[in-house]
């Protein structure tokens, strides 16, 4: 597959010489640059927020060496980028979560973002088109949403096979408990889960039973754009579920697949409770990149009312490293965030600290506080007296609680 990308590269930068020569030099750069294309598009959206940079203190980084680091949501897959080596763009790497002392990595697999409705209702307004388009991939997933999901399924499978076992797909209870016992002998191992970004690509011969089968554990009804089987928070409607929807909501419970609701429209978010409410579903909720309104009023984010439902079903409220998620880009507004939302917690009667996790939101074109290799200064941050979290507390939030979330709900 490298060789017949670099094929097409040298194809593309012949091309535009050959444009340049012929006298229209504007488009023969325009066309050269695109074989470099998937390279740009990391650089500028793909950053890291400038910040302090001072190591945390001797205690601090015992600490969190000790801890069982977990990222509910980060969009790996969906660059062309060599995962084994560190890189200067994007976020997350192998050397990079080593780093950072991750021991669970979600790989979350996004395919569609369509920009504003004003535009012709072709598929020039599918972001991702110009994505696969620009960045020279197969052209079957110019178009076809499926086709982009197993490409990044592909890239994770590549990834763990170039890794000589340092990355294991986890997907099973039994697979979560034999990758928490080789991180406590001390063992370099790295776990990813499999989630995917918005229920859009079902239909045809995908659907529930096929996520299953590849391994997804965490489903997000919606991404950026209302779908087939309810509305986003940033579509147009803000509708609820649509009669589909209430079906794959119960089809994912039945597979042992966990809802996410992220992106989702508030009306879609209480349908679901309701859901859980009246006994249609068992499973817990979660929402795996966000912020609390309560902190940052911004349709990114959930309202608190809705945190403390959540959290009531038992689930996990994982919050984001970006903004607008958060108030600031910078790490202590992480730190205020996340104290904000145990002590909302708290106030509910629930043990907050208990329910609170991080989804980074690498390398989902934004700019995070940190990359994958600065873990240990969100652990830095936590510790804090500040936000009055104590050790124990910062462990459960930085992982524990995405590990124990999971060594509950997934299938046996």
């Amino acid at each position: 597959m490298n060789a017949v990308f670099r094929l097409a590269q040298l194809g593309v930068v012949a091309g535009g010489v050959l444009l340049f020569m012929q006298g229209l030099p504007v488009l023969g750069l325009c066309v050269a640059v695109m074989a470099f294309w998937h390279v740009i598009f990391d650089l500028l959206l793909n950053r890291v927020v400038p910040g302090d940079e001072q190591p945390i203190d001797d205690t601090s980084a015992g600490f969190h060496g000790g801890c069982f680091i977990a990222d509910l949501h980060a969009d790996v897959c969906l660059w062309r980028r060599d995962l084994m080596r560190n890189n200067r763009r994007g976020h997350v790497d192998l050397p990079r979560l080593r780093a950072g002392n991750v021991a669970l990595q979600f790989v979350t697999v996004p395919t569609k973002l369509v920009i504003s409705r004003r535009f012709p209702r072709l598929f020039f307004r599918d972001l991702f088109f110009w994505g696969a388009f620009m960045s020279l991939q197969r052209p079957d997933t110019w178009f076809s949403t499926a086709a982009r999901a197993r490409l990044q399924l592909r890239r994770l499978a590549a990834w763990i096979d170039q890794s000589e076992g340092a990355i294991r797909l986890v997907c099973s209870r039994g697979e979560l408990n034999e990758l928490n016992e080789d991180r406590e002998r001390n063992e370099e191992v790295i776990g990813v889960m499999l989630g995917l970004e918005g229920a859009h690509i079902l239909r045809g011969g995908l659907d529930v039973p096929w996520l299953a089968e590849n391994g997804f554990r965490v489903v997000g009804i919606t991404h950026f754009n209302d779908n087939q089987f309810g509305d986003s928070a940033h579509g147009l409607r803000a509708g609820g579920l649509k009669p589909a929807g209430r079906e794959l909501v119960g089809q994912l419970d039945s597979h042992s697949i966990t809802i996410d609701l992220a992106h989702a429209s508030a009306a879609l978010i209480d349908d679901v409770l309701e859901m859980y409410e009246q006994g249609e579903i068992s499973r817990p909720l979660i929402v795996s990149h966000t912020g609390i309104r309560g902190v940052y009023d911004h349709r990114r984010n959930i309202s608190d009312d809705h945190a403390v439902a959540i959290a009531a079903t038992g689930g996990l409220i994982g919050i984001t490293l970006f903004a607008p998620g958060l108030p600031r880009a910078d790490l202590a507004a992480l730190g205020e965030s996340i104290s904000y939302t145990v002590k909302l917690l708290d106030d509910a009667g629930l043990d907050g600290a208990r329910h609170v996790a991080i989804g980074s939101d690498f390398d989902g074109a934004v700019r995070t506080v940190v990359d994958a290799s600065g873990w240990q200064r969100i652990t830095g941050e936590l510790m804090k007296p500040v936000y009055g979290l104590s050790p124990e507390q910062v462990e459960w939030i930085v992982g524990a609680n995405t590990r124990n979330f999971f060594t509950k709900n997934l299938p046996a």
